[in-house]
């Protein structure tokens, strides 16, 4: 008895550990895996929603997602209201009057204030030419590229205006907007706003400086001045206002945002259209216009998260029972290598549920490391490899919350399972437990699948009550049933690999090669062992290769449909003809669109092309059906009147094109898809010849594969009338697909968990078998044969394991692959349909990670073999 009045047995119970590293490692393995994922959960799918406001606020203008204020300022008093301030003092007033209604917002830039109007600007050299927009914008300087000057007072003019006026930097021009005239020197010529790639700075600016999308509105050049100059020229007609606070994204949250988007919009409601006194009330008749999008982003932020739920929680679930069979394995390692001492206690009359107490007692402070490390583990994984290192508080509670309840359920597992082993020590009932192991328990989990394929919610969009629109999203049942299904085959074909290994145990063996005699004879012994192995190493393979595979297929087919529409990354409609710039050459070409022509009585758009460079421009993808785009090109390139048409349900109907009156027969192909096919409507490819014969107003277009960002700066640097501009990333809504890439992501990190089973298991399964290795060897180097065959046994054995599981792993994933493609697409009422893409790098890696596995293993047992002495196998065998 020990002085605290306990059995000794218990008393010594938490230090007992100590002098097994081995069940200790095992044990605290066991806890972590337990723990990391249930803990993993609420901090992923914190981190996804604020990487989904990142991705949503990075994406739009940050002036308009913050605040963007939009009135007029009166240079001169009005006679409804002579004695309200006006110019400069109703400009510092408003601005007074937002920073203290916005002061206490987080997130959100200083105000920063931009009057405009328009005014001529002379002498001019081209008088028609000469009409600019004038700005005064807060920080301008900072954001434009000085080509010469930029000190003092004066008028900064953009370079190509003032080539073209002939002015330069000390130049007296005079600016002139009604009745106003100002006169001042030229202080600075910078590079067109026009001609280099936007910056967010400038982003509230888009449409004054490159025009709106199919407006004929006139576009002038952009020159800045100060606010008291603007003012000036201004005269009568005042100057058009706006006060603008960008977000912050820096340390930005869901939660975080959403006291300012709440300031924000009671901002909204005492500005414009209420009773309350706002911010232009003072100004009347100058109305005002509040912007500010920031409540909409958090609002889809949020509904990406609960989107997420639905499959990130299952995902964690599966985690967490892998991780538990882990703690079972553990708690059944123990009991073997306590079996002496439980043998004792058991015949000296200690119950199970005892024994199951002395197993907690023992592995308390084991699984207690190993639940720290497990959301230590969770914590610094989501922080350096998650969608955003940023948490939430509440999400870092609710990790605490689970790994503490994980850690309950792993120490109850590990006692449950070492009591139960202990109380079987003395079975004398063997046939029942081969009867338990003859139950084909692998019905279960696929009986499961069939039903969550059915039972759970294949919706791929996901709709929340208030107007913040649709997200798409993983149905739960494409995560949760595959799982399950990928599980029950690895089940099933574990119990294949037992079924064989005992009918081979029976077969004689060459000896003609030892270490391959050596291996198999070991893998025939322990049929239920290596079936475990093989089964345990299929199921993480199967997991990694399914999600890699869903979701490079969502991201390609996504990819496909944006490209499909537009026809490649950038379409810029042109004002005129025009060649193709020198610095997109090789990935851009012109071509014409029109939109009404006739093929037989059906209504068709009609593109033409250059058969040269038509290929080099357009989207294809190589997983499309029917002839590539090639083919269909040297089509066009053969005949004069070669033609193909996509989107009719058949060329019955006619080969006539019609094109106000003229009239051509065409020898048309029939294609399943085309670039530049708009939904509902068939799309007829012609060269660009042809078509410029039959409709000389058609539009001229031209397209660029690239960054679109580059393709519109080289558009515009060419001088090339560009009046609209198109690009495929635009295609599919800001925000609608976040969720998507997270979710795999998620899975990608629970596979790779999943692997550390493997390793996990292996090491039990060559730690169980150690001491029967260490008399192999030692009797193996008695009769002649070295260290090098009994390496190469150990390597043959458990990399020939390992390499049936890996095989294993990867037909599973294609069995459920090829049962789950066709719901890989999001949008189905879209063409091209599903695209695979499988992850042949991933495979690569995993066969990779699995023979550098077997490698390690065996190298580290056949050290610890040949470090064995005889006097040890001697003392081993007593």
């Amino acid at each position: 008895m020990s002085r605290w009045g306990m059995p000794a047995p218990w008393s010594r119970a938490p230090l007992m550990l100590l002098r097994r590293p081995v069940v200790a490692l095992a044990v605290a393995v066991g806890a972590l895996l337990v723990a990391m994922p249930a803990a993993a959960a609420p901090l992923f799918l914190s981190s996804a929603g604020n990487a989904t406001l990142r991705q949503l606020v990075d994406a739009s203008c940050t002036w308009q997602t913050g605040m963007h204020l939009a009135g007029a300022v009166p240079t001169r008093p009005t006679p409804e209201a002579p004695a309200d301030p006006v110019g400069e003092d109703l400009v510092d007033r408003r601005v007074d009057l937002v920073r203290a209604r916005t002061g206490g917002l987080d997130h959100l830039s200083e105000p920063v204030v931009t009057l405009l109007t328009t005014a001529s600007v002379g002498p001019a050299a081209a008088p028609d030419q000469s009409l600019v927009t004038l700005a005064a914008r807060d920080g301008f300087r900072e954001h434009v590229d000085v080509v010469a000057g930029g000190q003092g007072r004066g008028l900064w003019l953009p370079d190509r205006f003032a080539g073209l006026q002939g002015l330069s930097v000390g130049d007296e021009v005079t600016l002139s907007s009604g009745d106003a005239r100002v006169t001042m020197p030229v202080a600075a010529v910078f590079r067109d706003l026009r001609s280099v790639p936007e910056l967010p700075f400038w982003c509230s600016l888009r449409e004054t400086i490159h025009g709106a999308p199919l407006s004929d509105a006139p576009v002038f050049p952009m020159a800045f001045v100060s606010r008291g100059d603007l003012l000036a020229v201004a005269g009568d007609t005042g100057a058009s206002m706006w006060i603008e606070r960008a977000v912050d994204t820096g340390g930005l949250t869901t939660v975080g945002a959403r006291p300012s988007a709440d300031g924000l919009e009671r901002l909204r409601a005492g500005t414009v259209g209420s009773p309350e006194p706002g911010l232009f009330d003072d100004s009347a008749p100058y109305g005002g216009v509040f912007t500010s999008s920031l409540a909409d982003k958090v609002n889809r932020s949020e509904l990406v998260l609960a989107a997420l739920t639905g499959t990130v929680v299952p995902l964690a679930g599966a985690g967490t029972v892998a991780g538990l069979v882990i703690a079972a394995a553990a708690g059944a390692f123990w009991a073997d290598r306590r079996r002496a001492e439980l043998a004792v206690l058991s015949a000296r009359g200690v119950g199970p549920v005892a024994l199951g107490g002395k197993a907690a007692l023992e592995t308390a402070g084991a699984v207690v490391l190993g639940a720290v490390a497990g959301w230590a583990g969770a914590r610094g994984l989501v922080a350096a490899a998650g969608p955003s290192p940023l948490v939430t508080p509440g999400a870092t509670t609710a990790s605490l919350v689970a790994a503490a309840t994980a850690l309950v359920a792993a120490l109850a597992v590990i006692a449950g399972v070492a009591g139960f082993r202990a109380g079987r020590l003395h079975d004398t009932r063997p046939a029942r437990r081969r009867r338990r192991g003859r139950v084909p328990w692998e019905i279960l989990p696929l009986g499961a699948a069939v039903v969550c394929w059915f039972a759970l919610d294949a919706e791929v969009q996901v709709r929340a009550a208030d107007a913040v629109g649709t997200v798409a999203r993983i149905p739960p049942r494409l995560i949760v049933a595959p799982i399950l299904l990928a599980i029950g085959l690895a089940m099933l074909g574990a119990r294949l690999v037992r079924w064989t290994l005992r009918r081979l145990r029976s077969r004689p063996r060459s000896m003609a090669r030892p270490a391959v005699y050596l291996a198999a004879r070991r893998v025939v012994a322990a049929p239920l062992v290596a079936s475990v192995l093989v089964g345990a190493t299929a199921v993480p393979v199967a997991l990694a290769g399914y999600g890699a595979t869903v979701t490079g297929s969502v991201d390609r087919t996504m990819h496909a449909e944006g490209q499909l529409i537009v026809g490649t990354d950038a379409v810029l409609s042109l004002k005129e003809r025009t060649p193709v710039p020198p610095e997109l050459a090789g990935r851009a070409s012109v071509v014409t669109r029109y939109v009404d022509g006739r093929l037989g009585d059906t209504t068709v758009h009609v593109l033409g092309v250059d058969p040269e460079t038509f290929a080099g421009a357009a989207f294809w993808d190589p997983a499309l059906p029917g002839p590539s785009l090639n083919e269909v090109l040297g089509q066009l390139s053969g005949e004069p009147t070669g033609a193909a048409v996509a989107g009719m349900s058949s060329v019955d109907t006619g080969s006539v094109l019609t094109i106000r009156n003229e009239r051509r027969e065409l020898d048309l192909v029939d294609v399943a898809q085309l670039p530049g096919k708009q939904a509902g409507y068939p799309l007829v490819l012609v060269d660009r010849a042809l078509l410029e014969e039959l409709a000389p107003s058609a539009q001229p277009q031209l397209w660029a594969r690239g960054d679109p960002g580059e393709i519109v700066a080289a558009a515009s640097a060419a001088g090339l009338p560009v009046s609209a501009v198109a690009r495929a990333e635009d295609v599919q809504a800001s925000g609608v697909y976040a969720g998507v890439t997270y979710t795999f992501a998620f899975l990608a990190a629970v596979s790779l968990l999943t692997g550390v089973v493997i390793v996990v298991g292996l090491l039990l399964y060559l730690d169980a078998r150690s001491r029967a290795r260490r008399s192999a060897s030692v009797l193996l180097r008695r009769m002649g044969i070295g260290a090098a065959a009994h390496w190469r046994a150990l390597l043959l054995e458990v990399g020939g394991l390992l390499l049936a599981g890996f095989a294993t792993g990867a037909a599973l994933a294609a069995a459920v692959i090829a049962l789950t493609a066709a719901d890989y697409d999001l949008n189905p009422a879209t063409s091209p349909g599903t695209l695979v893409a499988l992850p042949w790098p991933v495979f690569a890696a995993l066969a990779v990670a699995t023979a550098l596995t077997a490698v390690l293993a065996s190298a580290a047992a056949q050290r610890a073999a040949s470090a064995a002495r005889p006097s040890e196998v001697l003392r081993d065998t007593r």
